[in-house]
């Protein structure tokens, strides 16, 4: 028994551009929230420094001067 085109995959130019660009896609947009995730993990972990030398008790924490992206 044979099966059906189910699994056949297409081969010409433009199907694999179309991968291709789905690859680059799921992979750009994963780095994306991987920086995210990196992101708030270091201002975490700033903030918790900040909150170990006495700022918190001050009331006084340090802002971000960079623009966010």
């Amino acid at each position: 028994m044979r099966l059906p085109l189910l699994f056949r995959r297409e081969n010409s130019a433009a199907a694999k551009a179309e991968r291709q660009a789905r690859l680059e896609r799921a992979l750009t947009e994963g780095l994306r929230k991987l920086a995210t995730a990196l992101t708030d993990a270091a201002n975490l972990i700033e903030k918790q420094r900040l909150s170990r030398e006495g700022y918190q008790t001050k009331q006084d924490f340090l802002t971000r001067s960079d623009p966010k992206r």
